[in-house]
């Protein structure tokens, strides 16, 4: 039986062909050019659809394919777009930006300067800058449930090498035994046999997805994203 994904992507390439673009097979997708015009920018489209609709893999898309020169192409339908459009729509890649940038997180977990991970207690957590004028760099913010968890001096914190451990109330880390240990500076708080274990009742801190820390290049063709919305039909539209 043919995947699904597998039909889109031939919907989409075949409707392309028949518009008059040329088309080459590349790593990961398709690239097409000299066909009329669908973006406002004068470069070959890389054709691809992501594997899901998280905004690490979609900024990771995105971002691949800009860095080689091409405005990205993201095959969707009525399924995924509304996700997908969530992370491209302005403000480009931000959860919000209203007051102060507010931002998706991402699975990644923060390293500590010491090795351990930035971990909290259970419940909603969220990143954002505090909204200021008076400097390029603003303070960011970790909430849990609206409750300040930790304030860093800005994004670039969380870069090479890391927060401090004291910068978060807990830590965890994993021992020889194979047990994982949360930690409140160097004192044991628990220990649970595994991360599902440790879940019931904290959690590592994710990552905040930070455009400038995705995008480093081509900017202009990744703020240029088109989705192909297969359909009926397939259609072209900016996020």
């Amino acid at each position: 039986m043919t995947h699904p994904a597998t039909t889109r992507r031939e919907r989409v390439l075949a409707d392309l062909r028949e518009r008059g673009f040329d088309l080459t097979d590349a790593d990961h997708g398709t690239v097409a050019r000299d066909g009329p015009p669908i973006t406002s920018l004068e470069a070959p489209l890389f054709v691809t659809e992501p594997r899901d609709t998280r905004p690490l893999t979609i900024v990771s898309t995105v971002a691949a394919a800009a860095r080689d020169g091409y405005v990205p192409l993201l095959i969707t339908d009525d399924t995924s777009i509304s996700a997908i459009e969530r992370v491209l729509e302005a403000p480009f890649l931000l959860a919000s930006a209203g007051d102060g940038r507010q931002f998706f997180t991402i699975e990644d977990r923060i390293q500590l300067t010491n090795g351990t991970y930035a971990c909290a207690a259970r419940g909603a957590l969220d990143w954002a800058e505090r909204a200021t004028d008076e400097t390029d760099f603003p303070e960011l913010v970790l909430r849990r449930e609206n409750e300040i968890v930790t304030v860093l001096e800005s994004v670039e914190a969380l870069t090479c090498p890391g927060p401090s451990p004291a910068a978060f109330p807990y830590q965890y880390t994993r021992g020889a035994d194979g047990q994982f240990r949360v930690l409140d500076g160097d004192d044991v708080v628990t220990r649970y046999p595994s991360m599902t274990a440790l879940r019931t009742e904290f959690q590592p801190v994710p990552l905040p997805l930070v455009p400038e820390h995705h995008i480093r290049t081509s900017g202009r063709l990744a703020r240029a994203t088109m989705l192909a919305v297969v359909g009926d039909g397939v259609a072209y539209k900016s996020p």
